[in-house]
């Protein structure tokens, strides 16, 4: 494994030893690990310090394409991700293409340092919430977000190694000037009076998140903050209720305000309430908006997994709501298309753009609940009591294959018979007066992401059993557990 042997030198060596095991070796790179919105395979099989080098020449292809000669380049905390940085560094300086490695880093971390970039351009090794053997790349050239499918047919066009001028590498540190921005940014007159619980759960954000909250002075508990790529104590996915259970029980221990979780490359966040209630990223969405259009009205994007309940309350709150496919890659480029003031979607990806840079940063989204919670005179509690209350499913998921699972979806939308009004940007959602049901493909892994929501309890049941029973009609195959 080329991780051990890496281990034993510098960092100047390292990219020496990588270059001596890499240079001229190809192998035949799987085209299901280029996905639509990133780069995402399991580590060595898929993903690899060779595989990894020759799509670096396929990103440097589209680099220079964009004028791009110079980008910013990071890691979150798997156990690949040192070799795997090093060899995709190695294969963008060789391409002519100037790397300022950042080193260990968040997603929103780099993005922040692409911001700073004059090309506007970074790029992260990261496995996101997947587990811990998988690792991927997300993008961004220009100050645009670049697809997985792009690179792929780059890749597949790709030229045989000429031999250019070598890019120049430099290593820097972004996790100061990035604090020391967020703090700026966010108003906490109070913050000593706040109680806050962080999980980073032993992801990348360890790196950032307990220093931030300490500088804006509120009183810290931290969780799991020590980078390890094993994962120890609970998956880094907030998104799953089970893994919020150690923050529930530290925000009732502490008497905290708060309970703040984040994904394993710190794009995400998950809330517990100071009454030890988990709270869906789509009421989460509810708050940002009612907050952030009581100063400034304008457009506000959500994915399709989202409340109905969000759509009111941004128009009851004189916003404009824009509904978009699930996917950062999909939500970012809404907001730049429209302009909008918030992004977010039900997995906890969630986009400021009235103050902040339009990213997906979980830190960022952290500091912006607890500036509520400090300019409001109740909890947090009270405040999402304050919201309307929803009938709704937490994000369920059913095993299929990723060759698999896109045709599954086209079967559905052919040959559904349920009445309603159909959806179709994202899989097919169907609103009913009831309330609404939603099949589509996850883009990260080999699972089909099914949700459902109804005025009542029973009427959820009810939409949830329709679709299920078409789904049983439409592909008897298919073996539905949901997870």
């Amino acid at each position: 494994m080329f991780t051990n042997i890496l281990t034993r030198y510098n960092k100047e060596n390292h990219y020496d030893k990588i270059s001596f095991i890499t240079k001229g070796k190809k192998m035949k790179v799987t085209k299901s690990i280029f996905r639509e919105n990133d780069i995402r395979g399991v580590y060595p099989e898929e993903l690899n310090e060779v595989s990894i080098r020759q799509i670096a020449f396929a990103i440097a292809k589209k680099c220079k394409k964009e004028n791009v000669d110079t980008v910013a380049v990071g890691r979150d905390g798997r156990l690949s991700g040192p070799s795997l940085l090093n060899a995709f560094c190695l294969g963008l300086i060789d391409s002519g293409i100037n790397v300022n490695n950042i080193g260990l880093a968040t997603s929103p971390m780099l993005y922040f340092a692409a911001k700073k970039e004059k090309s506007k351009s970074g790029i992260i090794i990261t496995g996101s919430h997947n587990p811990k053997n998988y690792n991927g790349i997300k993008m961004v050239v220009n100050d645009n977000s670049v697809s997985g499918l792009e690179i792929l047919s780059l890749y597949e066009s790709m030229e045989s190694e000429e031999e250019i001028i070598k890019g120049k590498l430099n290593f820097s540190d972004i996790k100061d000037q990035y604090i020391s921005e967020v703090v700026e940014n966010i108003e906490l007159p109070n913050a000593s009076k706040l109680k806050v619980v962080l999980d980073c759960g032993n992801g990348a954000a360890g790196c950032v998140a307990p220093e931030l909250f300490k500088k804006l002075g509120c009183e810290v508990y931290e969780l799991f903050s020590e980078v390890d790529g094993n994962f120890p104590n609970h998956h880094p996915d907030p998104g799953k209720l089970e893994n919020l259970s150690d923050l529930i029980k530290e925000v009732a221990k502490h008497s905290a305000d708060v309970g703040l979780a984040f994904d394993g490359d710190g794009d995400r966040v998950g809330m517990v309430t100071n009454d030890g209630e988990s709270v869906f990223p789509d009421k989460l969405m509810m708050l940002f908006s009612k907050d952030i259009l009581s100063r400034e009205k304008g457009k506000i994007v959500f994915d399709v997994k989202c409340s109905d309940h969000l759509d009111k309350i941004i128009v009851e709150n004189g916003g404009e709501p824009i509904m978009s496919p699930t996917g950062h890659f999909h939500i970012k480029k809404a907001i730049k298309r429209t302009d909008a003031l918030l992004g977010g979607e039900m997995s906890g990806h969630i986009f400021f753009n009235d103050k902040w840079y339009g990213f997906d940063d979980g830190h960022y989204a952290a500091a912006r609940i607890a500036e509520i919670i400090n300019n409001s005179n109740q909890s947090i509690s009270q405040l999402m009591d304050m919201l309307p209350k929803s009938f709704s499913t937490p994000e369920l998921n059913i095993s299929v294959t990723d060759d698999t699972k896109f045709k599954i979806i086209e079967d559905f939308i052919d040959q559904c018979n349920l009445d309603g009004k159909k959806i179709m940007i994202d899989g097919l959602r169907i609103n009913f007066e009831s309330g609404w049901g939603l099949i589509r493909a996850s883009n990260t892994s080999p699972k089909l992401v099914l949700r459902f929501e109804g005025n009542s309890l029973n009427e959820m049941k009810s939409i949830k059993n329709l679709f299920m029973s078409e789904l049983s009609r439409i592909c008897p195959d298919i073996v539905i557990n949901l997870d």
